[in-house]
């Protein structure tokens, strides 16, 4: 399977650095570890994604750039990594030998950007995949070493400037290039002239050369001449001297009230931000200094003065603008302030999520939960720190459990779920002991998902006796489902039904109202099907099919589906498992539900088996082979599904000479999942029904 994932774009045109460029490409092809150095603001992102961008097709396994400014967890940072590349997060072990085993024969190039935050993580990060993965070269931006043996560092210097009656026009320096190509972006009909050009070199110059600098300050053309605006910049510098610093205060001296505090809010923000959640978190309602009405005005103007980019529909601070943005919170005294209505904001977004869950627009709202993952991840981790909050963190981390568990993460949601449990040792109340029930729930099955039975069985054996003392019988239905899932993953399938029997039962009293609950459909139908009644599997799967119809819910009705398709073929019905199949997957890939997707070309493949077509067989088992490989997590249908699988891939290859069976499976192996889902609901190498009838 391969992986390629896109660069950012460019915000604006990249100016200058060719002697930089240059020299990075020349370090590249010397060290597999590179890493620009340099303070805030000097220009080595961009200088990193410009090298990127000009690569060319030495990477042929892709190029993908991984921003870190929003870490502060440095277990997270392998699993941001590996969420870049979509790869899943459903094994157990240790995540970063998952990522560099995934890696070992990938030919990329791999941008790792601010890695100042996480610098040890970052370090182990990149000396392990340098050590396993000789075809993956680093690329990475810090503004100190990695430290790392085998590293080329650079040092990102500020540009070039003239000094001051230098005889060259100007215009051969980097840094007077850059401010007129943005002074014409921000005063449009703006042109370096002789007339201007003595203040425009000498506003370069106390710039010091500094991108950023040079950026707020030729922002500011749109309403000061520019003579004017190099006499303020060197009244500012006299007071304050630090270029960068004095740059940025400059801007915050021309910025009003309420620029400044909207400024100083928006730094609560880890990452890139939508309008609605600056609205929610950073206005004061109706009322109080920044209304909500005012916030879309005022958040106008700070991109009018490039304290923040807009792209597309969401916006974003350069770090050394978010960092001086919460130098000012604190000073206002709003840092706990924001810190909780940020919390309260994503915490509300993960509620609406669940209450949208049994309807059509469940799978948007999975999306729009991917799109905040910088800003779940950074309440969990305040929340779950800071004296006073754990209980709240703890039960974001309960709300997000459905997100997790149908977006195929299951070591996040365990580790979250883990960490909750940690973070609040007691609990006193009813409602306290209700949610250590529902997060033991979630630790337990996620390591049941994982297939880590020893570790999830004594979770939810304590979260059954919470059930069972409160009299929650909601509860007692989900941890009953996991511990049968729990027996049937060890292959006992009699046991488990039993224990899926009386889960139903209490699913049954509120009308199977969610997700989780429908689920119990399908693993029911599954013991049916493996106890010789696929007949009775269908009719179970068709039970779930009618609820979600009837609401609009989306993920469990993919996995009725399959189930659905595999009690068919198992019934002797390769055309209604197909079609089923075929319906399902592509809900599976919606998702980015990885193990779905692998049981269901798996199902595909052994329907090829069965109507004769081993070519098509064997390719999709070299597909499902890979994806299991790198899911790297027991099948889910335990060892019976385990052993049909394996009896129906030998069918094919032996129905085939061997190099051809070889070369079918290889096949396989190599196609990306884009065309592997392809390949899996076209008709290509699929027998005619004539001929499977013969057959």
């Amino acid at each position: 399977m391969t992986n390629s994932d896109g660069l950012p774009a460019e915000p604006a045109p990249f100016i200058g650095r060719r002697r930089e460029l240059a020299a990075v490409r020349r370090a590249m092809d010397r060290s597999r570890l590179v890493t620009l150095c340099g303070p805030g603001g000097v220009g080595k992102t961009r200088l990193a994604l410009r090298t990127a961008a000009t690569a060319g097709d030495g990477f042929p396994d892709g190029t993908l750039f991984v921003e870190l400014s929003a870490l502060r967890e440095p277990d997270l940072l392998t699993r941001t990594v590996a969420t870049a590349l979509r790869l899943p997060d459903t094994a157990t072990g240790d995540p970063l030998e998952r990522l560099a085993a995934h890696l070992a024969d990938k030919r990329m190039l791999l941008v790792l950007d601010a890695c100042e935050h996480l610098i040890d993580a970052c370090a182990r990060l990149a000396e392990t995949l340098v050590r396993a993965a000789p075809g993956v070269r680093i690329l990475a931006t810090s503004r100190e070493l990695l430290d790392v043996v085998g590293e080329h560092h650079i040092t990102v210097e500020p540009m070039p400037v003239p000094a001051p009656g230098d005889p060259l026009t100007g215009e051969e320096y980097d840094a007077v290039a850059l401010f007129a190509e943005r002074a014409a972006a921000s005063a449009p009909g703006f042109v370096l002239t002789p007339g201007n050009r003595a203040a425009v070199t000498r506003l370069c110059h106390r710039t010091e050369g500094l991108p950023l600098a040079i950026e707020l300050a030729a922002v500011r053309l749109a309403t000061t001449p520019v003579e004017r605006l190099a006499d303020r910049l060197d009244a500012s510098l006299r007071l304050r001297g630090r270029h960068q610093r004095a740059a940025v205060e400059w801007s915050r001296d021309l910025c009003d009230e309420r620029e400044r505090l909207l400024w100083a809010r928006l730094s609560v923000f880890p990452g890139d931000f939508g309008l609605d959640d600056a609205t929610a978190v950073c206005s004061d309602g109706d009322a109080g200094p920044l209304p909500a009405a005012d916030l879309p005005e005022v958040l106008a103007r700070l991109v009018g003065r490039s304290l923040v980019r807009r792209d597309g529909g969401r916006h974003r601070m350069l770090d050394t603008l978010r960092e001086y943005g919460a130098e000012l919170l604190a000073e206002h005294g709003e840092l706990d302030l924001l810190r909780d209505r940020h919390l309260e904001r994503f915490t509300a977004l993960a509620r609406r999520a669940v209450d949208a869950a049994m309807s059509p627009a469940q799978l948007d709202w999975h999306r729009r939960l991917r799109a905040v993952d910088a800003d779940l991840r950074v309440a969990l981790e305040r929340a779950l720190a800071a004296p006073g909050r754990e209980r709240a963190g703890r039960r974001l981390a309960v709300l997000l459990r459905g997100h997790w568990y149908a977006t195929g993460r299951y070591g996040e949601g365990r580790d979250w779920h883990r960490r909750a449990l940690a973070a609040v040792p007691e609990d006193n109340g009813p409602e306290e002991r209700a949610e250590r029930g529902w997060t033991l729930y979630g630790a337990g099955m996620f390591a049941v998902l994982q297939g880590d039975m020893d570790a999830g069985d004594p979770w939810l054996a304590e979260a059954l006796e919470i059930a069972g003392s409160l009299g929650d019988a909601r509860l007692r239905a989900h941890v009953l489902h996991e511990q049968g899932r729990s027996l049937f993953h060890r292959g006992r399938v009699a046991e488990a039904e039993a224990l899926f029997g009386e889960a139903d039962a209490l699913y049954a009293r509120d009308g199977h109202p969610s997700p989780d609950a429908l689920t119990i459909f399908v693993d029911l139908a599954a013991a049916r099907a493996l106890s010789g009644d696929p007949a009775g599997a269908v009719r179970r799967c068709e039970r779930a099919l009618t609820v979600c119809d009837a609401t609009g819910e989306r993920w469990a009705r993919s996995f009725a589906l399959w189930m659905r398709g595999a009690a068919r073929w198992l019934g002797g019905d390769p055309d209604g498992a197909e079609a089923d199949v075929r319906g399902c997957l592509p809900e599976k890939v919606e998702f980015d539900d990885l193990v779905g997707v692998a049981m269901a070309l798996d199902v595909l493949m052994v329907c090829a088996a069965t109507r004769g077509a081993p070519e098509r067989a064997a390719v999709l088992a070299g597909v499902t082979d890979g994806l299991w490989e790198a899911l790297r997590t027991p099948v889910p249908r335990g060892p019976h599904y385990a052993d049909l699988r394996a009896g129906s891939v030998l069918s094919a290859v032996g129905a085939l000479d061997g190099e051809a069976a070889r070369e079918a499976l290889a096949r396989g192996r190599a196609m990306p999942l884009a065309d592997a889902v392809a390949f899996g609901l076209s008709d290509r190498g699929r027998p005619a029904p004539e001929d499977s009838a013969r057959g």
